[in-house]
């Protein structure tokens, strides 16, 4: 019942914005740590951090660009409006960018034209298994939220009436070999628990590349792609040596084993934290 009420007042803020500014408004445009963002005015999670912070997440964006060098090439797998990517630009050499919802990838682009991006190489296309196409659940209270439609749904996920469309996927691999895109140096996927069909369809490119930054969120893993967290590192640990989670600032090695890291992810789920992991050679 408190979940309900919370997603109540949620959709209300969002339905009261839109009140607010009418029928013909669309976005709002934010000077923020992030760059110039412009955002749908319904999104009053996004929006509000961007709004009244003046930035989204951007100790963790500094951690990804710390990384990062200037000879590299990132694919961004989910750039939702660019929050990420813009300031990732702004150091690496060049950006391939994902974003499977349409209305997000029309604000991406505006958002590199506002900031003057032009090393950034963007598809409107979900990333997963298979090429085929998909349900999508569009957001509207936290568009950041969007995915692809769950395996087993929930309140956590319609709560705000999302409108659900038609996507295309695309096999990452196969895709980057038909376009003949430049070979990544890293990954950063935030797809809202999908992660584990666009692993499955990218194994070539990820035995090359020096890291993977992955967003884990245990009820994403659970009820998105309804897989356990053994399947999910199991597609990842044979390309790297080792696993940082941000949050903590915890440092797993797993060279010689990969039980200490399955009991740490276990443990996150259990109590049901999510967590930022780096995954590196």
């Amino acid at each position: 019942m408190k979940r309900r009420i919370k997603y109540f007042f949620k959709n209300l803020k969002s339905r009261k914005r839109l009140k607010v500014f009418g029928p013909h408004a669309k976005g709002i445009i934010f000077e923020s740590e992030n760059g110039l963002i412009s955002l749908p005015i319904g999104d009053t999670t996004i929006g509000k951090g961007l709004g009244f912070k003046g930035q989204w997440d951007i100790k963790e964006i500094n951690k990804i660009i710390d990384i990062c060098d200037d000879t590299d090439v990132i694919y961004v797998i989910g750039t939702h409006v660019g929050t990420l990517l813009i300031p990732l630009a702004k150091k690496v050499k060049q950006i391939v960018g994902y974003e499977a919802n349409e209305n997000t990838y029309n604000y991406m682009q505006m958002n590199l034209r506002l900031n003057q991006v032009n090393n950034a190489t963007l598809y409107n296309y979900a990333v997963g298994d298979e090429k085929k196409e998909v349900m999508f659940y569009q957001n509207k209270v936290n568009t950041g939220g969007s995915k692809i439609m769950p395996i087993k749904d929930s309140i956590l996920y319609n709560y705000d009436n999302p409108n659900k469309v038609l996507v295309q996927m695309i096999v990452l691999d196969n895709h980057a070999n038909e376009q003949q895109l430049p070979q990544p140096d890293g990954f950063i996927m935030d797809i809202e628990g999908a992660e584990y069909f666009a692993l499955k369809g990218m194994q070539k490119s990820l035995s090359k590349v020096k890291f993977l930054y992955v967003e884990y969120v245990p009820h994403h893993l659970e009820n998105v792609s309804n897989v356990s967290n053994e399947d999910f590192l199991n597609l990842i640990t044979p390309h790297f040596n080792k696993a940082t989670f941000l949050k903590k600032n915890t440092i797993i090695s797993f060279q010689k084993g990969t039980s200490e890291l399955l009991n740490y992810l276990n443990n996150l789920q259990e109590k049901g934290n999510a967590e930022d992991i780096l995954f590196e050679r």
